[in-house]
């Protein structure tokens, strides 16, 4: 085997790799978005949603990851590997007190 086909078959085949990873981001963030969709009320964006939350997130300092904030009281109330993590969290604990607050 040549030089030239060898780099041919490795191009290729990070080609390949690089396509099947892709493929796999999407799926997973169809998904994400799926989830999303079945948990916000009818009509209400996740970005909506997450500007009207009591919470937000922000980057940690010195750190991978994201700590959660109450808006009320300014105070770190969770933390997330990813944003998407970050939101999910927000979106469960906000419908959960909403829901609360309305059977009370």
């Amino acid at each position: 085997m040549t030089a030239a086909a060898v780099v041919l078959v490795l191009l290729l085949l990070i080609l390949a790799f690089g396509l099947v990873n892709y493929w796999g981001a999407l799926r997973v963030e169809k998904a994400q978005q799926a989830w999303f969709r079945e948990r916000l009320p009818p009509g209400v964006s996740l970005e909506d949603f997450l500007k009207d939350a009591p919470y937000t997130f922000r980057p940690l300092v010195n750190s991978r990851g994201y700590g959660i904030i109450d808006r009320r009281s300014g105070e770190e109330v969770g933390r997330a590997k990813t944003p998407e993590e970050a939101q999910a969290w927000i979106v469960l604990q906000t419908l959960a007190e909403r829901g609360a607050s309305l059977e009370a």
